[in-house]
């Protein structure tokens, strides 16, 4: 008994059409393509050439020709601090790679943005799959949980400070709902951000502790114990010169520039209340 031919559906290879689009993308552009922080150049030999773009034309760079090595740039900061948003605009100068070919520029790329080129390309076909804060925030349990109960204007002042260009190079494709988008600037460059990230989920936590500490906590001039330790520590350092930054997701701790960001969204109002028209 003869039976019918299976006809098999092709199914598309996103991770290859991605990296093709990519090699071409850069390749129509021999002066070389920014992308994040990284200028990537095609060499007339063959291959590829990426740097900081900082250091387009500089000498005596530190030269590596496998791409994973690419990971190990990404890591550390040029002060040696742990990155732990690698779309940070902190990724460290004074290095070179070189990628033979567009499977090595795309492992390259994966190492310093991950999933980037992957999201970049799905970006540009229009099949990006995005997950807006209510959506994303629903999924979070323990200690995360409470990020469900944050305001939409918490969400809107998180999203100012945490994922601006100041502090995160993605393009911010994500709204608080369908129906209330962000009222920020969500950026130029080329990484699209179609979620939100989980530096962004745990900086929510901490700026849905603030606003309880705002329905129950104020003294008798409106301010809340964690804006009278930032304004200390603030004071502190101005008065001893020397300002010492928290670490990039240490947002316990006053001086974090994240944590600063929302502050003036949020204290600056409080502190200079509108003059009354006379």
């Amino acid at each position: 008994m003869s039976t019918a031919p299976v006809k098999r559906t092709s199914i598309p290879n996103v991770a290859a059409e991605s990296r093709a689009a990519f090699a071409a993308w850069v390749d129509a552009h021999p002066d070389g393509r920014h992308f994040g922080q990284v200028l990537i150049r095609p060499e007339s030999s063959g291959g590829y050439r990426l740097c900081h773009a900082e250091d387009e034309g500089a000498t005596g760079l530190q030269l590596y020709e496998n791409p994973r090595a690419a990971r190990e740039i990404a890591k550390l900061t040029g002060d040696g601090e742990y990155r732990p948003l690698k779309s940070a605009p902190n990724l460290r100068r004074g290095w070179a790679l070189l990628a033979a070919d567009a499977g090595d520029l795309v492992t390259a790329m994966n190492g310093l943005y991950p999933s980037a080129v992957v999201h970049w390309y799905l970006y540009r076909e229009g099949s990006l799959d995005i997950t807006n804060y209510r959506e994303n925030a629903a999924r979070q349990s323990g200690i995360y949980k409470r990020v469900q109960r944050l305001t939409d204007q918490g969400v809107q002042n998180a999203a100012k400070a945490c994922c601006e260009d100041a502090v995160c190079l993605k393009k911010t494709l994500w709204d608080v709902d369908e129906e209330i988008p962000l009222e920020m600037n969500r950026g130029e460059g080329e990484i699209p951000c179609p979620e939100p990230c989980s530096v962004f989920v745990s900086f929510a936590r901490r700026v849905r502790l603030f606003e309880r500490e705002n329905k129950r906590d104020l003294d008798a001039i409106g301010l809340s114990p964690s804006e009278k330790e930032d304004l200390s520590a603030l004071v502190e350092a101005a008065a001893t010169g020397e300002v010492v930054m928290a670490r990039e997701a240490e947002f316990e701790k006053p001086l974090n520039e994240r944590r600063m960001r929302y502050r003036r969204l949020t204290l600056i109002p409080k502190l200079r209340p509108p003059v009354a028209n006379e």
